[in-house]
């Protein structure tokens, strides 16, 4: 259990604000996770309306969505400040929010600086396409406001005794897919790189460099997803009890959330299929390492090396049922074994000397 002095030492150091205030409640932590979920959601319709190139502005219904769970959500933190007015003094009530939650306040203001910014963007430059759209100035700004904006409910559970998990794992989905979306440029789930055959010239000629760009392309992209998804699930299984489904409800919302993007216009569904067979073994498999009493640390390195085992294999069959894999086989075990390979050398590196302490 967390203590009420370390508990505020880690408020200090995660939140602008001042530690000390009072914790919130579980069901404003899922509320504030739900409400993050809106707006990821808004923001991978906005890039499905990109993808098919409808009509685009800053007034759509996708920002509507985008702008109107901001608007939600930004209420929300304040409600959360007002309700504890008697801890703060009265001219800051509404914004001193319980402790973990500083940060997704600076965060709403940032986004919305980023929403004015991107539609100022649009009227002088006009409308991105491509991964110019990704990474346009303000649309850059808007991913970094996300960040801090849904980190509330994360960086509260941090400080709690009893945290609300289920929160927890709503917001690291979240977070984890405003990363998806970023590099989506570099998504394992839409990735076409299999379809095509590596050809076999001269090293170092220049059609040696082109054969294998598009595989190397597709080597990366499954390594980049694997570490998307694993990092937030490896993190929950050193830090807490992992619930049984977490693994599936990542690996299928972070399927069906990339799919939407391209419109489902890869596989159809069967991608998403194959993500929450995946996530279903890998849930049963780190269930059996927690009855048979498998240390947390070894939980998460667990999580990080059968996530990419069980998901790329699955989405591989899918592309082989909608279009037919064309990689020889060396480079089909060779993209499962370096996701996994890399996965697991950044969750050991990037773990604590003592692992936190359970709740």
């Amino acid at each position: 259990m967390v203590t009420h002095r370390e508990a505020a030492t880690t408020a200090s150091r995660f939140d602008p604000a001042p530690a000390g205030r009072a914790f919130s409640t579980r069901w404003e932590d899922v509320g504030a996770a739900l409400l993050g979920l809106w707006i990821v959601v808004a923001v991978f319709l906005d890039g499905r309306a990109h993808w098919l190139g409808l009509p685009d502005s800053f007034f759509t219904p996708w920002h509507g969505l985008l702008y109107g769970g901001l608007l939600l959500l930004g209420l929300w933190l304040l409600a959360m400040g007002w309700r504890r007015r008697g801890t703060a003094p009265p001219w800051r009530a509404a914004l001193a929010p319980p402790t973990g939650y500083g940060w997704s306040l600076v965060g709403a203001g940032i986004f919305a600086a980023g929403g004015a910014a991107d539609l100022a963007w649009h009227e002088v430059f006009g409308v991105e396409a491509g991964i110019d759209a990704l990474l346009s100035p303000s649309h850059l700004l808007l991913f970094v406001g996300a960040g801090f904006l849904l980190s509330g409910p994360v960086l509260s559970a941090r400080v709690k005794g009893e945290p609300s998990l289920a929160a927890t794992v709503l917001a690291l989905l979240a977070l984890s897919a405003v990363a998806a979306f970023a590099l989506s440029f570099l998504s394992g789930f839409f990735s076409d790189a299999p379809v095509y055959a590596v050809g076999h010239f001269p090293e170092g000629t220049p059609a040696h460099i082109a054969a294998e760009t598009r595989a190397e392309a597709g080597l990366g992209s499954y390594v980049l997803t694997s570490l998307v998804i694993v990092a937030p699930l490896a993190y929950l299984a050193r830090t807490w009890r992992l619930p049984f489904g977490t693994a599936t409800l990542f690996l299928t919302a972070h399927a069906a959330l990339a799919s939407t993007l391209v419109d489902f216009g890869f596989t159809g569904g069967r991608v998403v299929l194959a993500a929450a067979v995946a996530g279903l073994v890998a849930d049963a498999a780190l269930y059996g390492l927690r009855r048979a009493g498998a240390s947390r640390r070894a939980q998460s390195l667990a999580a990080a090396g059968i996530v990419p085992v069980l998901l790329w294999p699955g989405v591989l069959t899918a592309v082989q049922l909608s279009y037919g894999v064309r990689w020889s086989a060396e480079l089909v075990g060779g993209v499962v074994a370096v996701s996994a390979l890399v996965s697991v050398l950044v969750v050991l590196l990037g773990q604590p000397g003592r692992t936190a302490a359970a709740s």
